[in-house]
């Protein structure tokens, strides 16, 4: 069985989008889902966390011309154990946005997410791609008990329409 604690490889898999430098091109992503996700993560040299709940920060003023950009949030929320979204957790995150091209991920304070968050030295960063790959928000219950049965060492099936 699978535990938080043994957890530890999660990454945002850049490998989900393929961007030109044409000016017809265009970012094509897969369609993100919290398995396949947890998945990916899990096959990481990277240690990380995963939390559900919301970030606060300040919202950019422009929001008509998204950016990459790097910001400082308030994280509250819970998060997963082998046992759920059990344990309470408020901590600071740094919050990477980053861009593919033209395309550039944004997050909205205030508004619920799961994140795969990385653990690095004394910090936590939550990287979100244009692709969104470890980013969900405003998750389904459907989405949040698959994720928890992943967790618990359950069968990890990605969504399929």
């Amino acid at each position: 069985m699978r535990t938080y604690g043994g957890m530890k490889n999660i990454i945002l898999a850049a490998t989900l989008f393929a961007v030109t430098t044409s000016q017809a091109s265009a970012l094509s992503c897969i369609k993100p889902d919290v398995a396949t996700a947890f998945e990916d993560a899990s096959a990481s040299d990277l240690s990380y966390v995963i939390l559900k709940g919301t970030f606060d920060f300040e919202a950019s003023p422009d929001t008509t011309q998204p950016e990459a950009r790097t910001v400082d949030s308030q994280f509250t929320g819970r998060l997963l154990t082998s046992a759920g979204f059990t344990q309470t957790v408020s901590a600071p995150i740094e919050v990477d946005m980053t861009c593919a091209g033209e395309w550039c991920a944004q997050i909205e304070p205030a508004t619920e997410y799961i994140a795969f968050v990385e653990r690095r030295d004394d910090s936590l960063v939550f990287e979100v791609g244009p692709c969104y790959a470890f980013a969900f928000q405003t998750p389904e219950l459907e989405a949040v008990k698959r994720l928890e049965n992943c967790a618990q060492g359950g069968a990890c099936v990605p969504f399929s329409e």
